[in-house]
């Protein structure tokens, strides 16, 4: 059955997630329309869904009186220039919420509510959506980068880039809903002025580790822990290698030298005399290693007392430990190739390793000799 000319009905569609798809269904010039908003109703399983449904079904309406005024404009010959309503900033923030929410994104959503405080930091939260020009994300930029302060403290640069996006796909959002008609952060030079940190890579010096081992491990019972640990700083073995590792792994050779294969890494570290001061002490050289160590909540909180005992500020952990060795051999002059091979990394990769200390070159007997620390 037709529609009547200039008529217009809002229609939904069941899509996924339970959601429903908002668009308008008339005839125009004869022709039928079905004109979608980019407007979602979520399933009304709480109070927020609940109201977050009412803003959408608000905006579909005030775009279906536009709608049925330029029809009626176009029925008589005229030509009106189209408006949307003005509504406040804060309800795009939270709509676009409420849209990633109901993707069941979680971290997401909830790194746009910290975006929705920044930005409610920085002009207050009665800003409305046509008051967000050029200028105004100008100055966002500004004030995210050298201004804004979380709970946590100053925003790291990573940060206030991530709510930068995350505030632009607000309004792309209301751009897709004809509420603007063009995001003006398109407009704003943001790449030169919030860089990407790239996270520092800590690691214990050479008297931190030194002191590690010479601190008892605190719980006597587990002595596999730190044999465990201190052999990954000296080899650069993850977690996973230390835990899976074989005394078929420890390869010996005709000039009395030994090293450590990792199956998982294919990798073949040559093993110092700290490192080999930290294999158990045994007469069964079958099946694993560091045999008896502890479920990975024990190892934790072993390593947490012992670094209390030790005197060490740093949280020690595995990803520590190995980016001690890159440390260790990178001190001793070790060039990329060398590097990248012992630790099992493509070049690509190495930049963050690199930048720890300030490489000199050593001849190749010099390269491990940092291992070295009897």
């Amino acid at each position: 059955m037709a529609l009547p000319k200039s008529r217009i009905n809002l229609k939904y569609k069941d899509i996924d997630g339970g959601r429903k798809s908002i668009y308008l269904d008339y005839y125009k010039g004869g022709k039928r329309v079905r004109e979608s908003l980019r407007l979602y109703l979520l399933p009304e399983t709480d109070r927020k869904a609940i109201a977050g449904n009412k803003t959408v079904m608000r905006q579909a309406r005030e775009i279906l009186r536009i709608r049925l005024e330029e029809l009626a404009a176009s029925d008589n010959g005229l030509e009106i220039e189209a408006t949307v309503p003005d509504i406040p900033l804060a309800n795009i923030i939270k709509d676009y919420h409420s849209v990633v929410l109901g993707r069941g994104d979680k971290s997401t959503a909830s790194n746009i509510m910290g975006m929705y405080r920044a930005v409610k930091a920085y002009r207050g939260e009665d800003v409305m959506l046509s008051a967000v020009d050029v200028e105004y994300c100008d100055g966002l930029v500004d004030f995210l980068r050298d201004e804004y302060h979380s709970v946590h403290g100053k925003l790291k640069m990573t940060t206030a880039r991530a709510y930068i996006y995350l505030f632009s796909a607000a309004l792309n959002l209301a751009v897709e809903n004809g509420l603007i008609r063009r995001n003006p952060l398109f407009f704003v030079k943001i790449h030169d002025r919030i860089t990407r940190e790239r996270p520092e890579k800590l690691h214990l010096s050479v008297d931190e580790v030194k002191l590690l081992m010479d601190t008892q491990c605190p719980v006597i019972s587990r002595p596999q822990v730190k044999q465990a640990y201190l052999f990954s700083i000296f080899t650069g073995l993850t977690a996973f290698d230390i835990v899976n590792l074989k005394w078929k792994d420890i390869k010996s050779y005709a000039d009395g030298k030994r090293s450590v294969w990792c199956a998982f890494q294919k990798i073949s570290v040559p093993l110092s005399s700290n490192a080999l001061r930290w294999l158990p002490e045994t007469s069964n050289h079958r099946g694993l290693v560091f045999k008896g160590l502890p479920k990975d909540t024990e190892i934790n909180n072993i390593l947490k007392l012992w670094q209390k005992k030790s005197g060490i500020e740093k949280r020690l952990n595995f990803t520590l430990a190995r980016n001690t060795f890159a440390y260790l051999i990178l001190s001793a002059g070790a060039d990329v190739a060398t590097f990248c091979s012992l630790m099992g990394i493509a070049s690509k990769n190495a930049k963050g390793y690199l930048a720890m200390i300030d490489r000199k070159p050593a001849p190749m007997e010099e390269k491990l000799k940092v291992l070295q620390l009897d």
